[in-house]
């Protein structure tokens, strides 16, 4: 009896083992190899290089560079919440820099869903460039399986102002969830193919991470690129950044993970954010349109907000999260764990705090660390 008892078990395993290897189970597979998910993933899963092009433009040194004070109340909450990088850059330079935990301004770190901001500038570029023709795009002009499955009227701006309408669940964090397929599967075109309709596009606010994989899709057909090459090509060689970066890519590495997974270091972070504060234009070359970056950083206002009581969207554009405090308006690049790009233009400012902070019930759909953080800045800002 216990020899069948082993036999079987030793089966169930060998079979479980070859599931493991097909498409629709290959995440189960990888999770078990990459372990639970990190700012440091770039070390265990499959990464494509974002060239830096070796040219950097190093940011100036305010005259007040670290002489500014964080008060000790917000200085507990950053060391409290596990911050490894705390940088604020105005008018252009840095005026203070702070790194932890072994961390210094060479340091790769995860940005999560700070990178969703990302693959909205590219939609940008690709908008100012007529590779797409109008946000109002139907998505089944660049990805087939939008043109089935009742998605046909999803259109690209749905996507960018995550109301696509579709199936997918953020917060599912089930092992068979679309969740798990998009972050650990082989293939990103097997997530896409699993959206389906739910609701009327364009109606209602509700956070999908897929939306965004979508429009990885869409930049990789109108482009005819990958995301990892039009990224070192259109931001961090014209912007002169320091070190190379990393994308993550699904399992098979046949597509970035669009809605994360770019790993770069704390003051490359910066240059994205001063790209929005300078109204998309970079030294004297315009990287994005002026327009398509206020329409970005502008709340989608037309929207109902699901998660409260159907209000009017007043804290999302494309791909960007605003919120004002103390009299200040802030676009955000957020990501899981507390990594955040900070644009206070009032301020001719930026900010960036990288870290691994604990998830906690929002404010408004804002972490409350992020009024710490924002205050910190404020209080070292001219």
């Amino acid at each position: 009896m216990l020899k069948k008892i082993i036999i079987g078990l030793v089966l169930i395993v060998i079979v479980l083992g070859g599931l493991s290897f097909t498409p629709q189970l290959s995440h189960l597979r990888n999770f078990a190899l990459w372990g639970k998910h990190t700012i440091y993933d770039y070390k265990t899963h499959p990464t494509r290089l974002v060239a830096s092009g070796g040219s950097p433009q190093y940011w100036p040194l305010d005259s007040n560079y670290n002489k500014g004070v964080i008060p000790d109340s917000l200085m507990t909450i950053i060391d409290s919440n596990n911050t490894h990088a705390f940088l604020v850059i105005q008018n252009g330079k840095l005026i203070y820099e702070k790194y932890w935990d072994g961390y210094d301004a060479k340091t790769i770190s995860g940005s999560f869903s700070a990178a969703k901001s990302i693959i909205s500038l590219l939609i940008g570029i690709a908008l100012d460039e007529g590779k797409i023709k109008s946000l109002d795009e139907p998505v089944g002009n660049y990805v087939p399986h939008f043109k089935t499955s009742g998605l046909e009227k999803v259109r690209i701006k749905d996507l960018l102002t995550m109301s696509s309408g579709t199936n997918y669940k953020e917060f599912d964090a089930g092992y068979f969830s679309l969740n798990a397929t998009a972050y650990y599967g082989d293939d990103e075109q097997l997530l896409i193919d699993k959206l389906k309709y739910q609701e009327p596009s364009g109606t209602t606010w509700q956070y999908r991470s897929a939306d965004t994989q979508v429009l990885g899709f869409v930049v990789e057909k109108a482009f005819g690129d990958n995301i990892s090459h039009l990224v070192s090509e259109r931001f961090l060689k014209p912007m002169g950044a320091e070190a190379d970066a990393l994308w993550l890519l699904d399992g098979d590495k046949k597509h970035e993970k669009a809605f994360c997974c770019f790993n770069g270091v704390a003051r490359d972070y910066a240059r994205f954010g001063q790209l929005v504060l300078n109204n998309g234009k970079w030294g004297n070359k315009q990287i994005v349109s002026e327009n398509y970056v206020q329409a970005a950083t502008t709340p989608a206002t037309y929207l109902k907000d699901t998660y409260e009581n159907n209000n009017p969207v007043d804290f999302y554009g494309y791909q960007y999260w605003i919120f004002n405090h103390k009299g200040f308006k802030v676009a955000a690049q957020n990501g899981l764990f507390g990594q955040y790009v900070y644009v206070i233009k009032d301020k001719n400012a930026v900010v960036v705090r990288l870290g691994e902070s604990k998830v906690i019930k929002p404010i408004h759909h804002s972490q409350p660390e992020n009024f710490s953080y924002v205050d910190a800045a404020l209080s070292v800002l001219k």
